[in-house]
Order: structure tokens, then sequence, then C-alpha cells
């Protein structure tokens, strides 16, 4: 052998030593783009990560990936007809298992392939005021609403706070959580849609709580339309100075809307592996997220395939047991 073709081999011989095998296949799909659709309207929170997502996993070359806005039952259909080659992926929120649980859903997250949990996004808890309070002699200003004081009185008697609850099966499972954690009882105010419900909370009468996001918070309680009690996330950001976590009187619980991407459930598990590797980089990559941090809060959460499914088990699990724990009623159907 020449020493030239003994030295090539030697150097291939090293690099394939300390490549593994799905590294070295990381990026190769089969497809010129990879759709991601998103069951849910441009500006939304999901459409918002897909497509910081979809351009940093473009900006990576080869493979082009592009958001695609669809309903809920057209996205759904199209993920169960496309090929499990890669080239077609929803981005779902854990909204997939509470579809299973209230048993509302024409199909649950078994019918897909989780592929990775990506971002959670925490919510805030905020309580209307009823407009801007009047003007008040200085050193006279009235003690804000606080989420101990909320708490303290819900304890004292059940159902004296109104909580103002949308329509959609993941915040009411999600609000369940919460009221169990704190092991409180609201009176529980339902609307057809979030736009409704932020009406309310801004322009309806004062005392009434409600989620929204931290972005809104944000705005809202700077002009005192809004006291914003607490957030659910693991850490008090920035844009809220002051304002509790609700974990501290929760038991260290947190939750936010947590996205993911899902694939047709056959997809081979060489081509999970693949995209798992394209979006460790993106979600690696500086300043991916940085505008949905500074605006909502959103946060990496990157839990790759087995995990995912493992992670979606658990969360079926768990509010299985919740709800067979509780007795609601109809609370969740009281209309406004």
């Amino acid at each position: 052998m020449r020493p030239f073709q003994f030295l090539m081999l030697v150097i291939l011989t090293v690099l394939g030593l300390g490549m593994r095998p799905d590294e070295a296949r990381a990026q190769e799909l089969s497809c010129i783009t990879v759709s991601i659709i998103v069951p849910s309207a441009v500006g939304s929170a999901g459409d918002l990560v897909g497509r910081a997502v979809a351009e940093a996993a473009t900006k990576l070359g080869g493979t082009s990936f592009r958001v695609r806005n669809r309903p809920r039952d057209i996205a759904r259909r199209l993920l169960e007809d496309a090929a499990p080659n890669g080239c077609t992926l929803m981005l779902d929120s854990q909204i997939q298992v509470a579809f299973e649980i209230l048993d509302k859903g024409k199909t649950d997250w078994r019918d897909f392939k989780p592929v990775a949990l990506l971002t959670r996004t925490p919510m805030a808890i905020a309580l209307s005021t009823g407009g801007p309070p009047p003007a008040t002699p200085k050193g006279q200003e009235p003690e804000p609403p606080s989420f101990s004081g909320m708490l303290a009185q819900l304890r004292d008697k059940a159902e004296s706070v109104t909580f103002a609850l949308v329509e959609d099966p993941l915040e009411q499972m999600l609000f369940l959580r919460m009221e169990e954690a704190l092991g409180v009882r609201f009176r529980v105010r339902s609307y057809p849609t979030g736009l409704a419900r932020y009406r309310e909370l801004v322009s309806g009468p004062p005392g009434v709580a409600g989620f929204i996001s931290l972005r809104a918070a944000a705005a809202r309680s700077k002009g005192k339309e809004l006291d914003v009690l607490a957030v659910s996330g693991a850490f008090a950001p920035g844009m809220l100075p002051g304002v509790p976590t609700l974990g501290a009187e929760a038991g260290g619980l947190t939750f936010g809307i947590d996205h993911g991407l899902f694939g047709p459930r056959d997809m081979p598990d060489d081509i999970v592996k693949s995209l798992v590797a394209i979006m460790r980089k993106v979600l690696e990559t500086r300043g991916v997220l940085s505008e949905l941090h500074k605006e909502y809060g959103t946060e990496t959460a990157l839990v790759a395939g087995d995990g995912f499914a493992r992670y979606l088990e658990n969360l079926s699990a768990d509010w299985t047991e919740m709800l067979q724990r509780q007795n609601n009623g109809k609370r969740l159907g009281q209309k406004s």
C-alpha cells in the first residue's frame, strides 16, 4: 500500500471512530422541503414558535423548512396521510393529551410519532381592576392585590373569586391542575375565545382572575388595567419585576404551553434521530428564541424521541388520576 493511501485510510478511520452513525446521518433527509403544519392561526403561540424554528433550521443549509397554518381537522388528516419520511411534521402543544383525557378529539397523540418537545411558554395569572383606579393623595395608595391574598380569600370561602376560563381543553386541564395544587376552588366563568376573555379582564368588573400572556400582562399592568398576581413558569421573568411564581404557593408547580413536533405514526426511528439532531442545533443557535423569550417568556425545553413520548404518557396518567380525584360537575360549562 502506498504511503498516501495508508495516510488517508488512517484519517478516515479516525473520523469514523469519532462520529456516531446517527450523527453522520443527522441532516440526511430525503426531502427538499419539510412542511411544519401548525393547527392554529398566524400570530398564535404555536405559529410563532414554528416560524422561529423553521427559519433557523433552513439557515443550517440543505433542507428548507416552512410553516403551513391549517385548521386542526385538516392538519390532523394531512399528517395521517403523509409519507413517514420526515417531510411532513406537525407542531402542536400538549392539547393532544387533553383531547384524549376529555374524549374531545378524533385522534390522540398516540396516532402520531412524537419527535421532540421544543419549548415551554409560561402564562401570567392576572386580576381585573375595573379600569385604572382614581388618583389618591400621595402616601395613601391602597395595597395592591396579591396572589397570597387571593388564595387566603378562596381558602376562607370557596368560589369567592371568579376565574375566566376559555373553552379550550388544554387551558381547562392546566387550570384544574393549578386549582388542585393550590388547594382552592374558584368560581368558573367560561368564554368562547381568548379575545372574549381578554376583553372581560381589561374592561369588565374588578376582581376576575384569568390566564394571559406575559406580554399582555406587562403591557396592561403599566396602565393599571390589570393586576398581575403570579406567573406559571419556574422563574419570575424580567418583564414583570416583583411578580412571584405560582410554584411558591403550589408546592413548586410549574406549567406552560409546551410545543413539540409530531410526525406520521410509522416514521422510522433513524429519521426521528435526524430531525432531533437538526432541532438540537436549532435550539443551540444563539438568538433563535430571543424575541419569543423577551416578549412571551418562551424557553427551550428540548426532550427528544422516546423521552417526549414518556412525557406525554406521564401527563396522560397524571391528568387521568386528577380527574378521578375531583368532582367538577358542570363547572367548566358555566357561560359568561
